[in-house]
């Protein structure tokens, strides 16, 4: 028995975790239709390794593709080129799926033939190996994914026609670009399915992978991410989602002096609470984070609502 849905895993220098990404799908119950590895100009073997599982017999198609353009956005925008299913499933070549994974899917879209996003809530095992949950909700699906980042590739599976049609991966994103995806995604469908049942996917932190274990290595370039939803928020005349992203800046201006950098903190501040009419709300919502690194996404929720 096969899916409706093609995997697309885009792959650099993941020679040390790309076989355990590759096992894990061949122990599905049910199968993909098609498996897409798009190479990303690997120099560790891993391409090597690919070619290697793909010559035996999966019981679906495999295909490998490469694409010498920077980044996973570029390599995922190849991957997609190869779909011809209903639905596609971007997957990390860090991570793992259980072997229920495409079978439960397949199961929903069955079942929910209507519906353009399915998400379930993942596994997360951090640098350190201590497991927490990253959630996925349909529920004010839109705030969620602003502040817990449920459409992250690890948790969903996407209608293809709908992700061309908002344009497929922003290639000139390099972190976050699943969370401005994710938004696109979710202003052009409101037709979201929520798995119920135990994780299917264990992702695994990398201290190499493209968002890496700080905020303040890749200064700018979340900033960079947000600038770019709030384009989209403005053009889509969805400006009442403009505080979210404020809050998130502020959010990010405090992971920045928790990191030791203050000088970054204070201009990505600076720049937030020049002029704004929340200025007080937003003061509060940095120092949340700052002090409690926790449920600021509730607090936010509940000063903005006052």
């Amino acid at each position: 028995m096969s899916s409706q849905i093609t995997i697309v895993i885009p792959v650099y220098n993941r020679a040390h975790t790309i076989e355990r990404t590759l096992r894990s799908i061949d122990a599905q119950r049910v199968r993909p239709e098609r498996v897409v590895v798009v190479d990303n100009g690997s120099t560790d073997g891993s391409l090597e390794i690919v070619r290697e599982w793909c010559r035996r017999e999966h019981g679906f198609e495999c295909v490998i593709a490469e694409e010498p353009r920077r980044g996973a956005c570029a390599a995922r925008n190849r991957g997609l080129e190869s779909v011809e299913t209903e639905f596609v499933m971007f997957f990390d070549s860090d991570d793992e799926m259980t072997p229920s994974h495409v079978a439960d899917f397949s199961s929903a879209i069955s079942r929910h033939p209507d519906i353009d996003i399915f998400g379930r809530t993942v596994s997360v095992v951090d640098i350190a190996g201590r497991r927490q949950k990253a959630y996925f909700t349909s529920r004010s699906p839109v705030f969620n994914h602003l502040f817990k980042g449920c459409m992250s590739t690890q948790r969903v599976v996407v209608r293809t026609s709908l992700v061309r049609r908002v344009g497929g991966w922003n290639e000139d994103l390099f972190v976050w670009n699943d969370f401005e995806l994710g938004g696109r995604l979710l202003l052009a469908s409101d037709r979201i399915f929520q798995l119920s049942g135990s994780p299917s996917v264990i992702v695994h932190q990398q201290a190499d992978s493209i968002t890496g274990v700080s905020f303040s290595s890749k200064a700018g370039q979340w900033e960079k991410t947000l600038d770019c939803m709030e384009k989209l928020f403005r053009n889509t005349g969805r400006v009442d989602l403009l505080k979210w992203l404020d809050c998130r800046r502020m959010i990010l201006a405090a992971e920045y002096s928790g990191e030791g950098r203050s000088e970054l903190s204070e201009k990505l501040r600076a720049q937030v609470l020049d002029g704004n009419t929340a200025a007080r709300r937003l003061k509060l919502i940095y120092w949340h984070n700052r002090l409690f690194h926790r449920l600021t996404w509730l607090f936010a929720r509940v000063l903005f609502a006052i």
